[in-house]
């Protein structure tokens, strides 16, 4: 899962502006790598392609010829995370931050920002690191995430050549074994939405998923019998520490608290999220169950462990105007 996730970050990050002037020598096109890197992200399939080079376009060719119906392929994957993200993501022209996401529910945002570059004639070589704010203060995180883009000009076109991605992990920080740590809360409904949309249908039967509803609910309980467990931490953001914290019965139906696979935030259509935990101890939280289709019912709940619902599959109008749902 890290690597599919620093694959998915890396393929975010070349969908999205680069940092190099325009040049005017002989043999370099006037549109730089930035520009290039702006229109791949913002002119659609074909222009996205037009900057891979002539052996990548070749390779996505094959991919389409042999991949299995209904898997994405690497373009395809691109366009997911433009439309998962929506209107909270900003490209800029200039300056050193190339793009930014805000989600305003969680107060966090993130910033892809340029290191360094280094232009020589034909080639292009610019370094990105990852930025996390949470409330407008730049966060201490446990993992540290550069990225290097290596371009080249083929026909006269800026065209990508290849992607270092590097991981400076605290291994002295417990966080740093944390899933979430890698994948920061603001971005993992996108995360869980594209991972689900690009993986094929799967074969054969499956057992019966818990529906959305019980799972807000039985995650509003696993947060307070985690407060209880952590007196001096309170309430926490990361579901994967809620793996594993109890057992008990749940309207005569047994039940764990949390099933492993919730870690990943995606579970049976839905993309769940943590958020609103504030003070030392923590003493609130939100639960947050969206469709990942954008299609549907979104569930809410906080400590109070009243369940809600708003029809419209918007987490946030949840918590906002949620209904109450009965059990």
């Amino acid at each position: 899962m890290v690597v599919a996730k620093l694959i998915w970050i890396a393929w975010t990050a070349c969908a999205l502006p680069g940092a190099a002037a325009a040049q005017q020598n002989d043999g370099v096109p006037e549109q730089s790598p930035r520009n290039a890197i702006l229109e791949m992200f913002t002119g659609g399939e074909d222009a996205f392609k037009k900057h891979l080079t002539l052996d990548a376009q070749e390779k996505i060719k094959d991919l389409l010829k042999t991949s299995a119906a209904g898997t994405a392929d690497p373009v395809q994957i691109v366009a997911m995370v433009k439309a998962a993200a929506g209107d909270n993501l900003e490209t800029f022209d200039a300056g050193p931050i190339l793009f930014s996401y805000n989600n305003a529910q969680l107060h966090e945002r993130l910033e892809i920002r340029i290191d360094s570059e280094d232009l020589r004639g034909d080639q292009d070589e610019i370094q990105l690191s990852l930025h996390e704010f949470r409330s407008g203060i730049e966060e201490d995180v446990p993992i540290g995430l550069r990225l290097t883009l290596d371009w080249k000009v083929q026909q006269n076109i800026w065209r990508l050549n290849a992607i270092t991605v590097s991981a400076s992990v605290a291994v002295g920080d417990p966080r740093a074994f944390d899933k979430s740590s890698w994948i920061p809360p603001s971005i993992a409904p996108i995360v869980s939405k594209t991972q689900v949309a690009a993986e094929p249908p799967a074969a054969g039967n499956e057992p019966a998923k818990m529906p959305a509803a019980r799972a807000v609910r039985l995650m509003a309980m696993a947060e307070n019998i985690y407060a209880k467990k952590h007196p001096e931490t309170g309430y926490t953001c990361f579901i994967s520490e809620l793996v594993g914290v109890g057992r008990g019965l749940d309207d005569g139906e047994p039940y764990t608290f949390m099933d492993p696979e919730f870690a990943r935030g995606v579970y049976n259509g839905y993309s769940f999220s943590l958020s609103g935990c504030a003070g030392n101890p923590v003493r609130s939280f939100h639960v947050i169950a969206e469709p990942v289709s954008g299609t549907g019912r979104a569930y809410c709940s906080d400590s109070t462990r009243e369940l809600r619902g708003s029809d419209d599959g918007s987490g946030t109008h949840c918590l906002a105007s949620g209904k109450i749902v009965q059990r």
